[in-house]
């Protein structure tokens, strides 16, 4: 439901309007009062505006819609509304009451799903909502498959065979038929140039998806997804998108100082690194982005690159400098969150991880292990020699979401959705690193609690999310807080995350990935460029305290999962939510709420849903007899 107020609304809402309905209560106004409303009407009417021109003429069949019509944000906003993000990394909104808690709706939207109602597309993001500006000039296009004429269509018209786009793919091979495709596609468009990355390694993958925008009202904007420049991947697949907020050119003609991790100075410092492995393909869009100011960018880049990280740095306590990738860069920035559970884990620990990806490699116990140490234990000094091999009681801490065939078969576009969505059920190792991962796996299903479903069951899973919660969802405690969520390219695998070399000492990462993590105290007012935040707590001193990392006066924020929309419920709201919601979030934001609250949209139900005993995970390489929703069987009736 589109909750902002209608045309009428507005008006009834200016000073005219105030001082019309005034009158008709009964209520005289002051000459002096009308004077002053009257004076600000005017000037607010009196501005100056320019629109872009544009070769099409408007018909009356391209009006506005009405409210009940507005669906998804594709339907509702243009795009200079959808994306223009006038604070730090989103909008902010003060809630009308006595609490003064500030509400921020969630970083990271999903996307508009077309078979879908209105109703449960709030707050969505289609393409054209990204690409669909007309003043766009310049854009970088970063990704694992293209269909570029479906790209360019996504252009507003007037600017689609003017503005310069780069199309940046992994498809080194000549005879690769994406490569092909894409290369064929450029002679159609002279706008169009094709870069491909270098991949040393054959088993790597350019995975990333990430956009790089440039206006010509001299802003940039980055923005970070999980979907193919494919139509299936934008129509009935569930992703999800994170974008910067408008970028100005900044007036400094030095560098600044490098910031803490989750700041804009260092977000900068590491997408700028990040490019450097294009060499001189990217060398003109590093120096494009070097002329902006990413100081209200709120985010930590975690990205992956084919690089080789020697073990000693990999865990480094303290040189921030150094670059890393892969799993390594993931530990050391969850090391720069403030929370207790994440600096004192424990057997104790209630935190709970849930790992939601669309592909699963085949995994050592051994990795999987020092995956999850580094990432639930980031700050743990147990040296990588004391690993088990066996990652049980790390996986009692995580859930992995994943779709059995049931849950393919019967998504929006049935079984065809399937061919996005990979792990391998074949022979006897496939099978025990399933069992392995018994306790862990959890369906892409409907919830039983309706106050808790994301509304997205019916649309496959091809986003991936990795989200700390402060305990394991259940019935009792549905949605518990967020210690931290990552929104990025990156499924399970060695080539995305990094392996470790024993011998040789070092980490080696294959792939291209990108991704975003946030968490809580990024949203804070006092959260800043100030680089000693990011020195673990153990080297600041026996007298410091977790909430020395609030604002100055002492006030917290929390993070929140959000169901349905994009924003998180008002204090005054949320002790009227279903009774089985967590009682600590009933006592924090119903009785002493913290002076902030962030929304996390959650693309799945909670609490999660366990694999039955004999359900395995969806696996393409595999038959399946049961039709799917559209009466076909995989693979017979997908075999071209």
């Amino acid at each position: 439901m589109d909750l902002r107020p209608s045309k009428r609304q507005k008006r009834a809402a200016s000073p005219v309007g105030r001082r019309q309905s005034n009158s008709t209560s009964g209520t005289k106004p002051d000459a002096a009062s009308i004077r002053q409303s009257r004076s600000a009407f005017l000037n607010s009417i009196s501005r100056s505006i320019s629109p872009p021109k544009i070769q099409r003429s408007t018909s009356a069949s391209e009006e506005e819609p009405s409210n009940a019509a507005r669906g998804s944000s594709e339907i509702r906003q243009s795009p200079q509304q959808s994306l223009q993000r006038p604070t730090t990394a989103q909008t902010i909104q003060d809630v009308p009451s006595s609490s003064a808690v500030k509400l921020i709706k969630s970083p990271f939207k999903l996307t508009t799903i077309r078979d879908l109602p209105g109703s449960q597309n709030v707050d969505t993001i289609g393409l054209s909502d990204i690409l669909g500006d007309p003043l766009i000039r310049e854009a970088w296009v970063f990704n694992f498959c293209f269909d570029v004429d479906w790209l360019m269509d996504h252009f507003d018209p007037d600017i689609r065979s003017m503005v310069k786009v780069k199309i940046v793919h992994g498809s080194w091979r000549r005879e690769d038929d994406n490569r092909i495709g894409i290369e064929d596609a450029c002679r159609r468009w002279p706008n169009v140039e094709a870069l491909t990355a270098y991949l040393p390694d054959p088993f790597g993958t350019h995975h990333s998806k990430m956009f790089v925008l440039f206006t010509h009202d001299d802003h940039a904007q980055i923005i970070i997804h999980t979907a193919n420049m494919l139509a299936q991947d934008w129509t009935n697949m569930t992703q999800a998108v994170w974008t910067s907020p408008k970028l100005p050119k900044t007036e400094a003609t030095t560098l600044p100082q490098i910031g803490r991790i989750g700041s804009g100075t260092r977000f900068k410092h590491d997408i700028l690194a990040y490019l450097s492995f294009y060499g001189s393909k990217t060398r003109n869009l590093r120096e494009q982005l070097l002329a902006f100011d990413f100081r209200a960018v709120r985010g930590a880049l975690i990205a992956s690159v084919p690089a080789k990280i020697p073990e000693s740095v990999a865990g480094s306590q303290v040189d921030l400098q150094k670059d890393l990738w892969g799993y390594p860069s993931l530990a050391r920035a969850l090391r720069s969150i403030s929370h207790p559970g994440l600096e004192h884990p424990s057997s104790k620990s209630t935190s709970h991880l849930v790992m939601q990806v669309s592909s699963i490699a085949t995994l050592s116990p051994k990795w999987l292990e020092r995956f999850l140490a580094a990432v639930l234990e980031p700050r743990s000094s147990r040296p990588s020699t004391a690993l088990t091999g066996t990652p049980a009681r790390l996986l009692r801490q995580t859930s992995i979401i994943y779709p059995t065939p049931v849950n393919v078969a019967t998504s929006l576009d049935g079984y065809a959705s399937g061919r996005s969505i990979h792990t391998k059920a074949q022979s006897p190792a496939h099978f025990k690193q399933i069992e392995l991962l018994r306790p862990s796996w959890c369906r892409w299903a409907r919830g039983p609690n309706p106050a808790f479903r994301a509304r997205r069951h019916d649309a496959a899973p091809h986003i991936k999310t990795y989200v700390q919660f402060r305990s394991r969802p259940s019935k009792e405690t549905a949605a518990p807080e967020i210690d931290w969520a990552l929104l990025t390219s990156a499924n399970l695998s060695t080539q995305a995350w990094g392996s470790l070399q024993e011998k040789e000492g070092q980490i080696v990462v294959k792939s291209f990935e990108i991704g975003v993590l946030v968490w809580p105290e990024l949203f804070t007012e006092s959260f800043d460029d100030d680089e000693a935040h990011d020195l673990p707590p153990s080297t600041l001193g026996p007298n410091f305290e977790f909430s020395n990392l609030g604002d100055s006066k002492g006030k917290t924020a929390s993070m929140i999962p959000v169901f349905g929309s994009d924003g998180p419920p008002s204090p005054e709201r949320s002790v009227h939510l279903n009774s089985n919601t967590n009682p600590t979030e009933r006592s924090i934001l119903g009785q002493t709420p913290p002076s902030t609250i962030i929304g996390l949209r959650i693309p799945y139900d909670l609490p999660l849903t366990a694999y039955a005993p004999s359900e395995l995970p969806w696996s393409p390489n595999g038959p399946e007899d049961s039709l799917d929703r559209h009466g076909k069987r995989w693979p017979r009736d997908f075999i071209r």
